[in-house]
């Protein structure tokens, strides 16, 4: 196995086909600016969303995975990639959101593979998350 390090990623989501009650997935090209970024979200949608594939616009491998799971708010989440050997990719769950006082609380799952990732850079990365979330407001 040959360990890359790409000079950039793309998030690859999932889209819920709500008349099969199946998904796909689609990536985006990631851009620094959100509005880009959303602009080319959102074109992709348009013109992927509807496609039954499972991965209707390709598959690239510099890419990481974002997954919700609305319906569902969770403590734990465990996923397992059946015939993928040299899974290396992160995965990101978000589950169903929920108020807590007067804050607004949503579970997040991160899954990485311990070859390519520790525990400290899954830290700085929520650490990264929440000072990004507490300047959106």
């Amino acid at each position: 196995v040959k360990l890359v390090i790409w000079d950039s990623v793309h998030p690859c989501y999932t889209v819920f086909h709500e008349q099969t009650e199946t998904f796909s997935s689609l990536w985006s090209e990631y851009h620094d600016d959100f509005r880009q970024f959303l602009h080319i979200y959102s074109q992709d949608v348009a013109c992927y969303g509807e496609n039954l594939a499972y991965f209707p616009k390709g598959f690239i491998e510099n890419m990481f995975f974002v997954s919700a799971n609305p319906w569902v708010s969770f403590t734990s989440f465990d996923l397992n990639v059946a015939n993928m050997d040299n899974f290396f990719a992160p995965v990101f769950t978000m589950g169903k959101y929920y108020t807590q006082g007067d804050k607004v609380l949503m579970p997040l799952a991160i899954q990485v593979h311990h070859a390519v990732c520790d525990g400290f850079h899954v830290g700085r990365m929520l650490n990264e998350l929440q000072q990004y979330c507490d300047e959106w407001q």
